[in-house]
């Protein structure tokens, strides 16, 4: 493998590993919108009446998302097609 080969290869990993962790931060968000919408364990009503309900909600979306998108890139890690480039 040449070295342009290797600094190709490095970039479409990063890419992949971006894309996996940008999945699941999204996926952290949605599922925060949805605590927030459905109301589930009042949380959207405490929120209301909070003094600083931005606060509140980036209390939960923040944590939430970091830790769906390391899991997603986790599971990305463990998935890369890493291996078959060297099956010559």
């Amino acid at each position: 493998m040449t070295q342009h080969e290797a600094r190709k290869d490095h970039h479409e990993m990063l890419r992949f590993l971006a894309i996996n962790a940008a999945f699941g931060i999204f996926i952290g968000l949605v599922l925060t919108a949805a605590l927030l919408y459905f109301d589930i364990g009042g949380f959207w009503t405490r929120v209301q009446h909070s003094s600083m309900p931005a606060i509140a909600i980036l209390l939960v979306a923040a944590p939430l998302s970091l830790l769906l998108g390391g899991a997603s890139m986790s599971t990305a890690i463990m998935l890369m097609p890493y291996e078959k480039k060297f099956e010559d």
